[in-house]
């Protein structure tokens, strides 16, 4: 099946998207501008060559009836980075939209544009992907069927912000089985945390961080209250530790992209940032568990092999 054809416009070789980039340009077919005023002339006038471009087009007044108008690339979504506040004008969003206005509009931004939505002038009437977030956000699109697409994919521009976080309340998801450790470091946090695996089909025990509970045939397991300081980096090693090879996902605060890739070399096989969506877990849980292939082995009875 040939990939969705995606626009991208903006600040592609910023770092927070160097893997959504790198993502794209495998899975989809790619069309990468480095400003608005480029990607509306990709729209405008793509060339014969560029698979993205229509393959008809209607004749041109100015050309004649025996002419016909260039091809014009016609996308099924259209993505910009913005790494920045203010790099993107809302006014320019629209330009694209009025261009091609059958297309999705995402706006993908960095970690220096995460606290627009109070104090700056985000974008209106698109969807709305922090740089940590593009893969459950972006993928189940772009390549549907390994998950659930997020509802935010359906509503019209003109929803409004609640109406598009209420219809991420409640997604139809598909049913998993398996043991999921819970670290945590109080009981409501658990029971969160729980109710979310629960959604997924997956059951769970409770880890206290000081103390290790011994549980077997664990297929996963999330840490909480991580951060990246020595610390919570020693406690996210004893985590990884105790539940080889299972798949650990770390659940981290305002996340940066230096916490993450410490995350990554540790050895996590996903890092979620809170606040976050259930559908955002379960994403990642899935796709761990789905991607681990290994056959999940007792975990040891002595405390002090997990956490000595």
């Amino acid at each position: 099946m040939p990939g969705k054809r995606v626009l991208l416009v903006g600040d592609w070789a910023h770092r927070d998207f160097c893997e959504a980039a790198d993502w794209l340009a495998a899975q989809a077919e790619p069309t990468f501008t480095a400003s608005v005023t480029a990607g509306l002339a990709a729209i405008r006038h793509a060339g014969a060559a560029n698979p993205l471009a229509e393959t008809t087009a209607e004749p041109s007044a100015a050309q004649g009836d025996c002419q016909s108008a260039p091809p014009r690339l016609v996308p099924d979504v259209i993505v910009v980075a913005q790494s920045r506040p203010g790099q993107i004008r809302p006014l320019d969003v629209e330009r694209l939209h009025a261009a091609s206005p059958l297309s999705r509009l995402v706006v993908l931004v960095g970690s220096w544009c995460e606290g627009e939505l109070r104090s700056g002038r985000p974008c209106q009437g698109v969807i709305r992907v922090l740089w940590h977030q593009w893969q459950p956000r972006l993928m189940p699109f772009l390549q549907p069927g390994a998950a659930p697409i997020p509802g935010s994919w359906q509503l019209p521009r003109t929803a409004s912000l609640d109406e598009r976080l209420a219809c991420t309340v409640g997604p139809r998801w598909p049913r998993h089985e398996g043991l999921v450790a819970i670290h945590a470091d109080t009981h409501p946090t658990f029971m969160a945390l729980s109710e979310a695996c629960h959604a997924g089909g997956y059951a769970t025990v409770w880890h206290v961080s000081e103390e290790s509970v011994a549980a077997s045939g664990v297929v996963a397991a999330v840490a909480d209250g991580i951060s990246c300081d020595t610390p919570g980096i020693r406690f996210l090693r004893q985590t990884i530790r105790c539940h080889r090879p299972a798949p650990v996902i770390a659940l981290l605060d305002f996340v940066r992209r230096q916490d993450l890739e410490l995350a990554k070399s540790e050895g996590v096989s996903a890092v979620v940032a809170k606040p976050f969506l259930v559908y955002d877990l379960l994403w990642h849980l899935d796709r761990s568990v789905a991607s681990s292939r290994v056959e999940q082995q007792p975990l040891a009875t002595d405390n002090s092999a997990c956490w000595s």
